[in-house]
């Protein structure tokens, strides 16, 4: 370990502890990352806690004495893999650097430290995530609850607000909370305990940070981006103040990273609940939650972070609005037009990589030369993105309130990062100070600094060949030259070799198997050695420090140039998918109406084709005084599911501003997708399967409103027949019957009954899938056709999926069994016509009615207890069989 405590003095009673203890009382709640020379150390409970998060040894400091410290640590090198990892765990790290060099100290005195800067789960810049990595901040009003969310690595930064009842949050701003998905959640203090459980419930595992009251004050917040309103009492302004007051406590030099608060409206957006993602697969496949198989990897053919980001937003915030829309559309069939063009833009813009997120780490004091020159890599490849645009780059941009800066705006900053620094710097070491930090600004850029190179490179030199001259003259053939980062140069002796030191060698250092010397010559070289390149790297600090104050200078120009990159980008993706795949321009207006002619599900159409499987098209037609619900019975792998994302997915990408997979497309916009899919459920919070399924189904029917798309797909299948069949009835004439309600709707049942409420209701309708049996084998056709069908095909399926012989023999004569039973008097297939009115009453026997007839004509107040007695036997006889 390094350091040693004073005699006497238990471990915890050192100058460094007493630092140290110092340091981490200002950050109780962070891990507090120490820095001793090339590592960082934690100590006591902060060891405790990291070592077995990390996967590194916890050994202790002073091992073996009673009052020993537990430690570990990490290189200094290799710290920033660290430090992401335990932020992504949702914790706080501390930065503690050497804020002086360690020469200047002298071994007199400990080297002075402070925190530099705080990572929180919501405060970092991940080396390669194209996802947003936001902190948000809940507010409570009058009346109303707002949300603030900054990404601190791209400088996007959004509130908005809703109305609220009682210090609650709206179903609405609970599922904006959703869709933002921050990494760490800022709540006041004082916050009521319901919203901290509300919280929590929508966002499981996200930290939630507690903050002063007074921060959420707009009229004292560090810092009054545009579009913020200081002294506003608005709940979406307070929250942004908490975002202010939280990245100035933990990162004041990222401030300048928030230089626009945008205002938002819900509504000016589709909302797409967390259920409906997940059921739609949009970002997460429901397999191992990766993005293999989602629409995003789909659509995602961008080819720098910006426009993957761009992209991802458009698939969580669908327009609403038409003119937008159709905005949008244009720009992507502009690009859709020439394979050529588009190729050169797509060649151009990968060159630009993640300006955003480069520009971010530029900003902040620890930026490192090699920042720069990625930074420097980015905007060499804006000319040649504007080029390839020239042409089109006023339609494709003026739509989105954005444009490429004028390349002579950034011209001479690129100019001025290639003539200041080398092609390749190194990396460098977190927090590194003195010799270290050299060799990145490029010769010539600065002849003093040339000079002062020159000068240590002679001395170097010199030093190189002190070696063999003092092993020739002393004849000590073992004798080598070393270097010590606080005592400098010394000429070391192994002992048995002592005696034939030189006169005028000046002991330096004593060690365990040799002696450290100097000599007058060999301090007059190191003086000039170690002065010329603490003076170089002092040079090359300040450069580094002048070119990043450019940088800032520059700001808006750079962060113009990232918004028209990632739109450029994010339009050509959608144009190539557009292109490559024969997907067409649909069209949107302000109608409830939804037809769609031979639409195919973008994702299932890909992957059947890598199998050489064509795709079978479908129809979907929806509209208001027409068809507002259609229903589709029929067998279990017929289709039924797919199809139903496969609408779903096609409006979502239609108001998106994409093309979509099919011969034609018309849409009235939809203002939210509703989707009730699958089996799951919450067992850590005790709701099963069919609970889970009943509270989707209940915020469907209390949020739905006519101009939604809601998707079910077997409703009530978690509970017994009848139980289902009755829930899955009274919710399809609740959609149909409501006034002001009536969403467009597809109804996925295994319920064929349901078939028969298109006989009474007019908005309803009767579709299913072919199916076929051949040489008693089950084809589907994938095929949808108007009507209803009364069988499921389950134990085909069972059959297909290599259930025993046994078994499905079994099944078979069991369902014959009970079909018999239950229809006793009907030819096979006529329970597909049977009427409304015998739906509940199938199962009664003739008999039944009678009695209960009988039943109802007793005068109970006239009946004696014998007519009584001898009525109930009769009528048990009756039912028996028995009445004669």
């Amino acid at each position: 370990m390094k350091g040693k405590p004073a005699r006497g003095k238990g471990a915890r009673e050192t100058p460094l502890m007493r630092q140290y203890a110092g340091i981490k009382a200002q950050h109780p709640d962070a891990l507090l990352f120490f820095r001793m020379g090339d590592f960082y150390e934690l100590f006591g409970e902060d060891a405790e806690r990291a070592a077995p998060l990390l996967d590194i040894t916890l050994t202790s400091r002073d091992k073996g004495k009673p009052d020993a410290v537990p430690m570990c640590g990490v290189p200094v090198h290799s710290a920033e893999g660290y430090v992401r990892k335990l932020a992504a765990l949702g914790h706080k790290v501390a930065i503690c650097e050497q804020v002086e060099d360690a020469r200047q100290a002298a071994g007199k005195r400990l080297v002075r430290r402070a925190v530099v800067e705080v990572v929180t789960p919501g405060l970092q810049i991940p080396e390669a995530d194209a996802r947003e990595v936001a902190v948000l901040a809940v507010a409570l009003g009058e009346g109303e609850a707002g949300i603030a969310a900054l990404d601190a690595s791209t400088g996007s930064f959004r509130a908005t607000r809703d109305a609220s009842t009682d210090g609650e949050l709206s179903r609405r701003l609970l599922d904006e909370l959703e869709r933002v998905a921050p990494r760490e959640v800022l709540l006041a203090r004082d916050a009521p305990e319901a919203l901290v459980r509300a919280v929590s419930a929508r966002l499981p595992g996200v930290p939630i940070a507690r903050v002063a009251p007074e921060s959420y004050a707009t009229e004292s917040a560090p810092a009054a981006p545009h579009g913020f309103e200081a002294g506003s009492s608005r709940a979406d302004q307070r929250a942004a103040a908490a975002v202010l007051g939280y990245l100035a406590a933990h990162q004041p030099a990222a401030l300048d990273q928030a230089p626009r608060l945008r205002s938002y409206a819900l509504g000016e957006s589709m909302i797409v609940d967390a259920a409906t993602r997940r059921h739609l697969e949009l970002f997460e496949n429901s397999e191992d939650r990766s993005r293999r198989g989602t629409l995003i990897e789909r659509i995602d053919l961008t080819v720098t972070p910006l426009g993957a980001r761009r992209l991802a937003h458009w698939l969580g915030y669908p327009l609403c609005d038409v003119a937008a829309i159709e905005a949008r559309q244009a720009r992507v069939a502009l690009l859709a037009e020439s394979d050529r063009a588009r190729g050169r833009l797509r060649e151009a813009l990968a060159g630009v990589r993640d300006l955003e997120r480069r520009f971010a780490r530029c900003q902040r004091p620890g930026a490192e030369p090699r920042d720069l020159a990625a930074l420097r890599s980015s905007l060499a490849a804006l000319p040649a993105v504007a080029e390839a645009s020239e042409q089109r780059e006023e339609a494709l941009l003026a739509g989105a309130g954005v444009a490429l800066p004028c390349p002579d705006r950034l011209e001479a900053l690129t100019q001025l990062l290639h003539d200041a620094l080398v092609d390749d710097p190194r990396p460098l070491p977190r927090g590194s100070r003195g010799a270290n930090e050299t060799g990145y600004v490029r010769p010539g850029f600065r002849p003093e600094l040339d000079a002062l190179r020159d000068s240590a490179r002679k001395g170097r030199e010199w030093v190189a060949g002190l070696e063999q001259r003092e092993r020739e003259r002393t004849g000590i053939a073992s004798l080598k030259v070393r270097f010590h980062p606080v005592l400098g140069y010394g000429l070391e002796v192994t002992k048995p070799n002592l005696d034939r030191v030189p006169a005028d060698y000046e002991r330096r250092q004593t060690l365990a198997n040799a002696e450290r010397f100097t000599t007058p010559e060999l301090r007059e070289r190191e003086a000039t050695i170690l002065s010329a390149s603490e003076r170089a790297a002092a040079l090359e600090r300040e450069t580094l420090d002048a070119l990043r104050q450019e940088l800032l200078a520059q700001a808006e120009p750079l962060r113009a140039a990232a918004e028209a990159v990632a739109e450029l980008d994010a339009l050509q993706a959608l144009a190539e998918v557009a292109r490559r795949d024969g997907w067409v321009r649909p069209r949107l207006d302000d109608s409830e109406s939804l037809e769609i002619h031979a639409g195919r599900h973008p994702v299932v159409e890909q992957m059947l084709g890598e199998r050489g499987t064509p795709f079978v098209p479908n129809d979907a037609r929806l509209a208001r005084d027409a068809t507002r619900i259609l229903l589709l019975t029929g067998p279990n792998m017929s289709g039924k599911s797919t199809y139903l994302r496969q609408v779903a997915l096609l409006v979502l990408l239609a108001q998106m501003g994409s093309f979509v997979p099919a011969e034609r497309a018309e849409i009235g916009v939809v203002d939210r997708i509703f989707t009730r899919v699958g089996a799951s459920d919450r067992l850590a919070q005790g709701e099963s399967t069919f609970l889970v399924e009943m509270r989707e189904t209940a915020e469907i029917l209390a949020q739905a409103s006519h101009k939604s798309l809601v998707i079910l797909d077997e409703i009530g299948r978690g509970t017994s027949t009848f139980d289902g069949l009755s829930i899955a009835w009274a919710v399809a004439e609740y959609l149909h019957d409501t006034p002001g309600l009536r969403p467009r709707t597809l109804f996925a049942t295994h319920y064929h009954e349901l078939a028969d409420l298109a006989r009474s209701r007019d908005g309803i309708a009767n579709g299913h899938f072919e199916v076929r049996e051949w040489q008693g084998e089950v084809l589907f056709l994938r095929r949808l056709l108007p009507g209803e069908v009364s069988r499921s095909y389950g134990i085909e399926v069972a059959e297909l999926a290599g259930l025993p012989e046994t078994v499905i023999a079994r099944a078979r004569a069991v369902l014959a069994e009970l079909e018999a039973e239950r229809h006793p008097h009907e030819e096979p297939g006529a329970g597909a016509t049977r009427s409304q009115l015998d739906l509940f009453g199938e199962r009664r026997d003739p008999r039944e009615a009678e009695t209960l007839e009988a039943v109802r004509e007793i005068d109970p107040a006239r009946t004696t207890p014998l007519d009584a007695l001898a009525l109930l036997t009769r009528l048990h006889a009756r039912l028996r069989g028995e009445e004669r």
